[in-house]
């Protein structure tokens, strides 16, 4: 029976596999950190699937409808946030895993199912008074495995700069983060280039506790060779010890 329940719980998640969502900006960057430890981020964040129009062109309705799936999806994102050089340079490491949650796949959700994503990059905060500045540089990559039914298959490797602007108000910080993504789409048997540019307002709120509560919003632009341009909304809520 119990090998049962494994082999029933796999085969859900394999039948929910979706392409790859692509979460921007991926550096968002308004408190400085911790000079001696990494910080933890967690949460929900949207972003398009830039797949879609080439996999599933029947599905794409482009900015005729910018929250239908499976062109636009919900992901799970965390991250950590290692010093490098004090509390002014950090290396950030992340991941991203789709939520099981789609037009056919109801029944896994919330299980995080393939595509995944990893990230790596810098990030450097400066800051006068109440105003500070983030420069940040990531890579990432995304799969699906060959899997995803949702927009897919399909994987992306990408590079992305970011600049968070932002000014303490005391107790949270608000601003906005420019973002511009290159990436290089691998479905099928062919490769495809698209950038990713857009902007996002965001907000750090720290607790009493010491725990602190991240939010974003905004939109971006999509650009696929040989496809029209569409706009992806942008919506986040992550937060941390």
């Amino acid at each position: 029976m119990k090998h049962a329940c494994w082999a029933l719980g796999a085969m859900l998640v394999m039948t929910a596999c979706a392409a790859p969502s692509t979460l921007s900006p991926m550096a968002i960057r308004l408190a400085p950190g911790s000079a001696r430890h990494v910080t933890t981020r967690g949460g929900l964040r949207t972003g398009p699937r830039l797949t879609v129009p080439l996999q599933e062109p029947e599905s794409f309705e482009g900015n005729d409808k910018p929250f239908s799936s499976p062109q636009w999806a919900v992901a799970y994102d965390f991250d950590v946030m290692v010093p490098v050089d004090g509390p002014t340079t950090q290396l950030h490491l992340g991941f991203q895993g789709e939520l099981g949650c789609g037009a056919d796949t109801d029944i896994s959700c919330p299980v995080p199912v393939p595509g995944y994503g990893l990230s790596m990059g810098l990030s450097h905060h400066l800051r006068w008074g109440r105003w500070s500045l983030a420069p940040a540089f990531i890579l990432r990559g995304a799969t699906d495995f060959g899997l995803g039914s949702e927009g897919g298959p399909g994987s992306m490797l990408g590079v992305e700069g970011s600049l968070s602007l932002g000014v303490d108000l005391g107790g949270a910080t608000v601003g906005v983060v420019p973002f511009f993504g290159v990436h290089r789409l691998i479905v099928s048997e062919r490769t495809v280039s698209a950038t990713y540019t857009g902007l996002a307002l965001a907000g750090h709120f720290a607790m009493e506790d010491g725990s602190f509560l991240e939010l974003t919003a905004g939109a971006g632009h999509v650009k696929v060779r040989g496809v029209e341009g569409w706009w992806a909304p942008i919506f986040g809520l992550r937060g941390g010890p």
